[in-house]
């Protein structure tokens, strides 16, 4: 048993399922009961039941968990000991969900609401793909994920606009994940196993649709089937900085060790001139609260890269 997996309490035992096609949804959430609601009541709505809902609490403190007993009491409640992060979230669920047998595993942060035929729309992909994404819309408007890889600052870039799908195709493949909405059968869990929870956040779903890709397709399907209900991670926050310089040193092992040509020299070159960026944004935006800390936060998320210190930042 993994160390996630004792540090969990489970709601109640339950036996394998063993059924074709069967779905468990996954709901990774910390202190965001009222964004959860939604999430949950939208996944009541399916027009292709779901079979199981699972909610990963990752030790909220904001009364999520009486919430769940009382206005949902047929969920099902992962109760973590200590905050993991969405990484240790996911892991955690998908463990829980892979191990109970489940065909299907859709995994989803709380602050997202599906639409009614979304689950029966992804499943008509289900012999294209064994990881599927839908399109999703947000305050910012429709969201933008086709892209590629840039393995000179070791991340996924998106395209300023869905190109496949301007062109007519139906759906495309990518060779990255994102973990707001993706169907992932557990055929591929068996092949590249849980996530990573030493990312704690940012950059664990990109990484593993990459390893997905590398056995199946990962595909994009031209359907808007999410709403996110947040605005994308701001700028201005210190766990953004932190983790956008140290999780880098811990894509580019997946990388390397995949096979991927990954330049020494490009990648610090594009470190270093990352973080003057970083620097750049603190000092010029002034959205980060205590500059002091947000610029301290850049440098120690470097350090901590370089060293391998990975998992929950220092202040968490």
């Amino acid at each position: 048993m993994s160390e996630l997996a004792r540090a969990v309490e489970f709601s109640q035992p339950r036996e394998r399922v063993v059924a074709a096609d069967r779905v468990c949804v996954v709901v990774v959430t910390f202190n965001r009961k009222h964004l959860l609601q939604t999430c949950l009541r939208s996944l009541f709505l399916q027009t292709h039941p779901v079979d199981e809902i699972l909610v990963v609490n990752n030790a909220s403190t904001d009364g999520t968990p009486e919430m769940l007993a009382q206005t949902f009491p047929q969920v099902r409640v992962l109760n973590l000991s200590r905050n993991t992060g969405g990484a240790g979230g996911f892991h955690a669920g998908i463990e829980w969900a892979h191990k109970a047998g489940f065909e299907w595993i859709w995994v989803m942060d709380d602050d997202i609401q599906i639409y009614p035929d979304t689950l029966e729309v992804m499943l008509r992909y289900k012999e294209i793909s064994d990881f599927i994404h839908v399109r999703k819309t947000g305050p910012e408007g429709l969201q933008v994920w086709e892209g590629m890889w840039d393995l000179s600052s070791v991340s996924a870039f998106r395209f300023r606009e869905d190109l496949s799908f301007k062109h007519g195709r139906e759906w495309t493949s990518v060779t990255y994940g994102n973990f707001e909405g993706a169907l992932i059968r557990r055929k591929v869990v068996e092949k590249i196993g849980y996530p990573d929870p030493r990312f704690f956040m940012v950059g664990d779903d990109t990484i593993y649709g990459f390893l997905a890709s590398l056995h199946t397709n990962v595909i994009y399907i031209n359907h808007v089937g999410i709403e996110r209900k947040l605005p994308a991670r701001s700028t201005g926050n210190r766990n953004t900085y932190y983790f956008r310089n140290r999780n880098r040193f811990l894509t580019v092992t997946y990388l390397k060790n995949a096979g991927a040509a990954v330049s020494g020299f490009s990648f610090w070159t594009y470190t270093l001139r990352d973080v003057i960026r970083c620097l750049t944004e603190i000092l010029w935006t002034r959205r980060t609260g205590h500059p002091f800390l947000t610029i301290r936060a850049v440098f120690t998320g470097l350090r901590h890269g370089v060293i391998g210190r990975f998992g929950p930042p220092p202040w968490i």
